[in-house]
């Protein structure tokens, strides 16, 4: 159980206050010793947080200088490429690219190989083909007989058959003939037929070209026939046409490319169309041409390559016309024998570079190709007569330099900034002479000249970056830095060669200026630097003062002991003292 004092209660005097006013005094050393650790601190806190600043200078800087550890990192090899005509050619360079202008023709484009049959593969229409799946919406046509209007329905389930019927009852006759042309005529043979209004919702007319002809029937320009993206492939009897009355598709497989389809009862020509399409290894893409009854295949690449076609398991590519097989009494293939009639050959790409003739398969003329080294030229079109050449031209890429200037100025004047406030009279770091020698050194850096004879530019001022506003006068009384973006650009185009000689000299030296900077700011950051000594040697004060500050604490706490025990011996003195003078009064 803690001891319950009370002050003075022998003598009335109010002792508590009198120890506390006396250990106050006492505390005063420690409060002294505490504000110099906080000094400490903070300065720690502050030469830390400058040490930060001089390496985010050291970051701007080594995007200019690290051009010294190869071309992977030299911002001054950057390229770039322009087109005079980006409607024949565009063009992208690496840094390799020799920058000079060249002259461009081009001849002919390369194109993609196509595949399809010679004939449609699709039987005509009957009367039992459903018009929605020739794409024909449902809605209304309109049919004038001798001027009287009739409206042909046509509903979502409606057959070719149901069209014959409704046409038949406003007086109209409708065929399909061997080609699967829709021919409409009057049925009594004299009267006048009118097809097609404003009115008309379906699509019928439109879709498939039904115009009038000089003797007054109607005609359609496009032929229907059964077969349809959302065909069964191995639908009986849609494949039969009069070049192959017998023909029809047998599940199994077929080769496009090097990838392997499989045909089986449930396959239809979209999602054949779309296995092609999503298959890179096919080399080709593929879609169905409804107006001439025919699969088509597209080479993905340019040039005179044939689309590799091979029949498996599966007759699929003999009844589309793209081979022509043979198969034994069971079924198995024999051979195979690509038509190649029924390929039509890509071309290739012709163009030429300062007159030397460039034969390309691709219209992505790489490198290799056109021998121009870390050039890849991209055909759009061909050359005119009005312009038969166009120019391109790869030249330095200065973006990245007048950006890495920029920041390199904007971060050196936050620096120096920070330092003339830290070095003030009011600042944490006043007094500190190796920081303004350092602040001294860079500054004379950034003013110097390279001292090498023969440099077409040897001052930071002579590229734009000066120690005033752009076109005044150097001033000694200024620290910070102003860059005239208009003038180094016009420098970089002139000779970025020298440019680049002035910022970080060559691979064998380095007496470019930002360079030199670079090596004070890294030996600032250094282990044995400005920073590394200051922090330790801060870290050491402050180390030593908290040794100070818990000694002082505990005197502090020796002495007040020493005065409780002091006054409470003089408080049970009194007592005492008290008790014997009222003992002898009471005897």
């Amino acid at each position: 159980m803690p001891t319950i004092t009370f002050s003075g209660l022998a003598s009335g005097l109010d002792t508590a206050s009198w120890i506390d006013a006396l250990v106050s005094v006492k505390q005063l050393t420690v409060t002294s010793l505490e504000e110099t650790l906080k000094t400490y601190e903070d300065k720690q806190a502050t030469v830390t947080e400058l040490q930060t600043s001089f390496s985010s200078l050291r970051t701007a800087i080594e995007k200019l200088t690290d051009a010294k550890f190869g071309a992977n990192l030299d911002i001054f090899a950057n390229n770039m490429v322009t087109s005079s005509n980006e409607d024949i050619f565009t063009a992208t360079v690496t840094k390799n690219a020799a920058r000079q202008v060249y002259d461009i023709k081009v001849e002919q484009l390369a194109t993609k190989t196509t595949v399809s049959a010679d004939r449609a593969v699709s039987a005509v229409a009957n009367d039992d083909t459903k018009l929605s799946d020739m794409g024909i919406t449902e809605g209304t046509l309109t049919a004038y007989v001798d001027g009287v209007k009739h409206t042909i329905n046509i509903g979502a389930d409606d057959t070719v058959q149901d069209l014959r019927t409704r046409f038949a009852e406003a007086g109209i006759k409708a065929e399909i003939d061997e080609e699967g042309m829709f021919n409409l005529s009057a049925q009594n043979g004299t009267s006048e037929i009118l097809i097609g209004a404003t009115t008309d919702t379906s699509n019928l007319r439109s879709l498939y070209g039904i115009a009038r002809q000089e003797d007054g029937t109607y005609k359609s320009t496009s032929s229907m026939y059964q077969v349809t993206t959302a065909s069964k492939v191995m639908e009986s009897g849609i494949f039969a046409t009069e070049d192959n009355p017998n023909a029809s598709i047998t599940a199994g497989t077929f080769t496009i490319g090097e990838a392997e389809f499989t045909i089986d009862e449930n396959t239809t020509i979209s999602s054949l169309v779309s296995a092609i399409n999503s298959n890179e290894d096919a080399g080709a893409t593929a879609y169905w041409d409804a107006t001439n009854a025919k699969l088509v295949l597209t080479s993905t690449v340019e040039g005179q390559s044939y689309v590799n076609v091979e029949a498996g398991t599966s007759n699929f590519t003999d009844v589309m016309g793209f081979t022509t097989s043979e198969w034994d009494g069971e079924g198995n293939l024999v051979k195979t024998a690509l038509n190649t009639d029924n390929q039509t050959l890509g071309e290739n790409a012709i163009l030429y570079v300062n007159g030397t003739q460039v034969i390309s398969s691709s219209n992505t003329v790489t490198s290799d190709i056109s021998r121009l080294e870390g050039v890849t030229i991209n055909l759009k079109g061909v050359s005119t007569e009005e312009e038969p050449t166009s120019t391109m031209t790869v030249e330095q890429d200065s973006t990245e330099i007048v950006e890495a200037l920029t920041d390199f100025v904007d971060q050196y004047n936050e620096l120096m900034t920070k330092i003339d406030e830290l070095t003030a009279t009011d600042g944490d770091l006043h007094g500190d002479t190796t920081l303004k020698q350092i602040k001294n050194s860079m500054r004379q850096l950034v003013t110097t000249t390279t001292g090498q004879e023969g440099d077409v530019y040897k001052m930071l001022s002579q590229i734009g970056i000066s120690t005033a506003a752009a076109g005044a006068d150097i001033s000694a009384d200024t620290s910070s830095l102003t860059l005239d973006e208009d003038k180094l650009k016009q420098v970089l185009a002139e000779d970025p060669d020298a440019v680049k000689k002035v910022i970080m000299g060559t691979s064998s030296d380095g007496y470019g200026i930002l360079s030199q900077l670079e090596s004070v700011i890294e030996n600032s950051l250094a282990t044995n630097g400005y920073f590394s000594t200051t922090i330790d040697s801060l870290q050491s004060n402050m180390t030593r003062y908290n040794e100070k500050i818990t000694r002082a604490n505990e005197q502090v706490a020796n002495y007040k002991s020493r005065l409780e025990a002091q006054f409470q011996a003089m408080e049970n003195t009194i007592s005492n003292m008290q008790s014997a003078y009222s003992g002898l009064l009471s005897s």
